[in-house]
């Protein structure tokens, strides 16, 4: 049987490895705290334009293989990728993206109606896009880097002729002027703010009655 001394040490033992334990526990749950970040500027204002009679769907975006994800892209070199270990987009980059170029789309008032990501709502036409480059570029503070396909299609010729009514790449450079993930989105923000108005520019300009 063990003494009261034995019993004791024992005890103390016990009380440590749970001390420890528990402190490892808390660190490493500390270290583990995710922060997560998005695209955010005001929508456009309403257009003064005509109003096209046109009912508009555009569908969620694909993204480059190389950021199809929701890490927080940095480029030191070529050919290098890195990302933040501890900080990462609230979603996908080819969902921000046309999260937010619908929802401009929907605010200018410049067409009939605007769906995002509805297939089977009744549309005139189609847009639908891929997110090539989405990430900071290294330096300094760095530049947001983004870059977007996007192809408007005419619902009204599938059958009867070439439905492909427009297709162009957009491609911006914004200095991040704060260093840090924080800086990164509101550069991209101002990228993504950018790149919406010319895309609604050039698709109104389309689609002309």
């Amino acid at each position: 049987m063990m003494n009261n001394l034995s019993k004791l040490t024992l005890l103390m033992s016990l009380l440590t490895i749970l001390a420890v334990t528990d402190g490892c526990t808390s660190i490493k749950q500390a270290s583990l705290e995710i922060h997560y970040y998005t695209i955010e500027y005001d929508p456009p204002l309403p257009a003064k334009n005509a109003q096209r009679p046109y009912s508009i769907n555009i569908e969620q975006f694909q993204t480059s293989p190389l950021y199809d994800s929701n890490r927080i892209v940095f480029k030191n070199d070529e050919y290098l990728r890195d990302e933040y270990v501890y900080h990462k987009w609230r979603a996908h980059p080819g969902e921000l993206v046309s999260f937010f170029l619908a929802r401009d789309f929907l605010e200018t008032g410049r067409f009939k109606a605007i769906f995002y990501a509805d297939a089977g709502a009744h549309h005139t036409h189609l847009i639908t896009g891929m997110v090539e480059d989405f990430y900071q570029q290294a330096g300094n503070a760095g530049e947001a880097i983004l870059a977007v396909t996007i192809t408007l299609f005419d619902n009204t010729r599938r059958g009867s002729g070439d439905p492909v009514m427009m297709q162009k790449k957009y491609s911006l450079d914004v200095a991040v002027e704060e260093s840090g993930p924080s800086g990164l989105a509101k550069a991209m923000s101002r990228a993504m703010q950018q790149l919406s108005q010319d895309i609604i520019t050039d698709v109104y300009d389309q689609l002309t009655e």
